[in-house]
């Protein structure tokens, strides 16, 4: 009852102003900037934008490129540079990838960045491996793009019907090419992990995110907008909707078009940050139709703890739920409560003391993972996909 109280509290207390703090951006550029182009920020705090007029920075007469804005005290932001596009997004010395820049906004400061270089402008590689296809499915969130993955075999066993795991985020499930922030290479993991035995062959529906609308449509509760640098405005709230949309248009046409398994014993939903959110909100509304989950980094304190609220007063769904945090999930330990742990991972044990208490049972159709030193990026999301996959759709490797 106490922590059931506090989260009621933390939640009353999420409309309460917060101070404000001026983050003031300085950047030096590579001398083979293209003449015109217009340096943008893009980040968590605006949807991941890369061509937003409102976050272009402006030029100074002493070369470097400047944009100030404030945002709430405390508020983490994860941020990188662009030319407008992905496909000239920042790179670093030798043209290779980057994590996102990290700050927490604490107290006026100036953050005077250095970008090594830009990538080409070329479309990116292509890294889709195996059997691939994009699905049309008329009247879908507005024609959303999906992506189909077809485990080795599929066409050479045609009375065999498959399990299915949608993803969230879908853009970055496959490809570099289509992906925003780093792909989760689930392709090459699934199809290594079906070869060893370690997971059941399934099929993979990944479906992408609709950029600006993502936080509407991924998170149950409204709460405050990521794209108002200091709060006051809400977003979100309209998860609901984004589900019916995959069980009722959706999920018909996969089934249509493909040799699947129906039923929750056979149907998995798995999502990152605000998608690991989502996934959890599924397994809480809808186990007549998802019984396997992967919450991956879920946004556990929005609108105030919302998520472990509505885990703390309902009771336990017929479901296997996979969930996990980094120990660095902002890039360094946030210690609100001094109690020597990260704040995400207290968010995470406090989930796992309220499942175990409804009834989940660790290692039978619970498991926690906490991912020492991983921050909230697609690549140690990457990394622990694996992870996921075995437990939810174990192979017979994996059962012994």
């Amino acid at each position: 009852m106490r922590r059931t109280a506090a989260l009621c509290i933390a939640m009353s207390l999420a409309s309460a102003p917060v101070a404000a703090v001026v983050v003031s951006f300085e950047v030096a550029v590579p001398p083979d900037t293209p003449g015109g182009a217009i340096v943008h920020l893009a980040g968590d705090f605006q949807g991941w934008r890369p061509g937003d007029a409102d976050w272009a920075l402006r030029p100074g007469e002493d070369g470097r490129w400047r944009f100030r804005t404030d945002f709430a005290e405390g508020r983490p932001l994860q941020f990188k540079f662009t030319l407008g596009g992905w496909d000239r997004v920042e790179k670093g010395p030798a043209g290779e990838e980057l994590q996102n820049r990290l700050h927490v906004a604490a107290g006026d400061t100036t953050l005077r960045l250095v970008v090594a270089r830009w990538a080409d402008g070329g479309p990116p590689r292509a890294t889709a491996t195996g059997d691939i296809r994009p699905l049309a499915v008329p009247g879908f969130l507005g024609g959303r793009r999906v992506w189909v993955w077809l485990p080795p075999g599929y066409a050479d066993e045609p009375d065999r019907r498959y399990p299915v795991f949608y993803v969230l985020d879908g853009q970055n499930a496959f490809d570099a090419a289509t992906s925003f922030a780093g792909e989760w290479e689930i392709d090459e993991s699934l199809a290594r992990l079906v070869a060893d035995g370690e997971v059941e062959p399934l099929i993979v529906v990944a479906v992408a995110n609709g950029g600006a609308l993502r936080t509407d449509e991924y998170t149950p509760w409204p709460g405050p907008d990521p794209g108002a640098p200091t709060g006051g405005h809400t977003a979100g709230g309209r998860a609901g909707e984004h589900l019916t949309a995959i069980v009722t248009e959706l999920m018909p046409a996969v089934d249509d078009a493909f040799r699947t398994r129906r039923g929750p014993d056979h149907t998995g939903l798995c999502g990152s940050s605000f998608g690991g959110l989502m996934a959890l909100h599924a397994g809480w509304a809808r186990p007549d139709v998802f019984g396997r989950l992967a919450a991956l980094s879920p946004s556990l304190g929005w609108a105030g703890g919302a998520p472990l609220a509505m885990i703390e007063a309902r009771e336990r769904p017929a479901v296997r739920l996979y969930t996990d945090m980094g120990t660095r999930e902002r890039g360094h330990v946030t210690d609100g409560d001094g109690n020597g742990t990260d704040d995400a991972i207290d968010d995470l044990r406090t989930l796992r003391e309220a499942l175990l208490r409804r009834g989940f049972r660790e290692g039978i159709d619970l498991l926690v993972v906490e991912d020492e030193g991983a921050r909230h990026h697609e690549s140690h999301w990457a990394r622990r996909f694996p992870v996921a996959a075995r437990f939810l759709f174990p192979g017979p490797a994996a059962r012994r």
